[in-house]
């Protein structure tokens, strides 16, 4: 268990010995579940599709992009009004164990609307004049350095724990980018760097989760693996990757510059992007004994740049690269991979 034996006390270890830990056993072969198809009949059909077609993970939103959460917290939090249930959570996360199929808790971190306007908007990232940041979604920031967001965030993710998910997954776990438009103000800031304060908060929330027996990772920009540190978005993948079982470049194909390999044919480029940041993400963090999972692209933007049967070619990409997995990534759940005449899949493919 990576940095685990010599970071709690004895009785910790002796209680999370009982604990059903995964740890990464196996590649993952998953996809992402919205917490509206979570909430529906539409779940179980694409169980059947993920047993049918071998897949043994699943990505579900227990942390929505705009702060609603789909765990109860305790009294001090009532007041946030954050709730808002998936239907038969807790059968449906037993039904995947059963089935196989990795429950994965995905935690959005600081973007949130509903903490963002607690308390007046107490935690809320703003601008120098006092007005409200939002960024190009309308979204509002809450403060990566404030220690109740932290609290928050970790509170939940604890919840998703006691739930029965195995692995908890941060993203949004940076700063805001995006529609900026004058000097930004967070609440408690300290003295630390922005890289500083996001390592520092995975720090807090690997030591606090593991005693429930659960995997930590973390969602990172698809050029985080591409750059020593990646600045504005406080992304430093060697420093994140210290505290947590596996990270997620979303490398999707659609969200690279245009002119990255404008030389190649678009089957070639689409390959190359996915081959090339799997490489580098493992040449990086693999000596942390940290799992690089790619998150990659099942949906049509800009797909006409990415070149016939682009899901298969990513796929491959991921297993020429030898990483330790991929989620496919629809926002509406709906996956065109189901319905390919022909599919490359990860966990049964022979190399030549």
């Amino acid at each position: 268990m990576k940095r685990f034996q010599n970071r709690y006390p004895l009785f910790i270890l002796f209680f999370t010995v009982f604990l059903p830990l995964t740890l990464f056993s196996e590649k993952i072969q998953g996809i992402y579940i919205s917490r509206f198809v979570a909430s529906s009949q539409r779940f179980y059909q694409l169980v059947e599709r993920l047993k049918e077609n071998n897949f043994n993970a699943v990505v579900i939103d227990m942390k929505y992009d705009y702060g609603d959460i789909a765990v109860k917290l305790d009294s001090t939090y009532f007041s946030i009004n954050s709730y808002e249930k998936i239907n038969n959570i807790k059968e449906k996360i037993d039904t995947l164990k059963k089935l196989g199929i990795k429950p994965i808790a995905r935690v959005v971190c600081f973007k949130d609307n509903i903490l963002g306007k607690y308390e007046n908007f107490r935690y809320a990232v703003k601008y120098s004049d006092g007005s409200l940041y939002r960024d190009l979604s309308d979204a509002i920031w809450v403060s990566p350095y404030s220690t109740f967001v932290q609290d928050y965030i970790i509170d939940v993710a604890k919840e998703c724990a006691k739930l029965g998910f195995l692995e908890i997954q941060f993203d949004y776990v940076r700063f805001p980018t995006d529609g900026i438009k004058g000097t930004l103000v967070f609440p408690e800031k300290k003295n630390s760097s922005g890289f500083e304060t996001i390592i520092d908060f995975l720090k807090r929330a690997y030591n606090e989760l593991k005693p429930y027996g659960v995997d930590i990772s973390c969602d990172v920009y698809g050029y985080t693996v591409w750059f020593d540190s990646l600045y504005l978005v406080n992304q430093n993948l060697d420093g994140m990757a210290i505290y947590a079982d596996a990270i997620y470049p979303m490398v999707y194909p659609s969200h690279f510059s245009d002119s990255l390999y404008r030389s190649m044919g678009k089957e070639e480029r689409t390959y190359r992007i996915i081959f090339e940041s799997g490489i580098k993400s493992k040449r990086r963090i693999d000596r942390f004994k940290t799992k690089t999972i790619l998150y990659l692209q099942d949906f049509t933007w800009k797909s006409s740049l990415m070149g016939k049967d682009y899901v298969n070619n990513q796929i491959k990409a991921a297993i020429d690269a030898d990483v330790d997995g991929f989620i496919l990534w629809n926002p509406s759940s709906k996956y065109s991979y189901f319905t390919l005449p022909e599919k490359i899949n990860f966990l049964n493919y022979k190399k030549d």
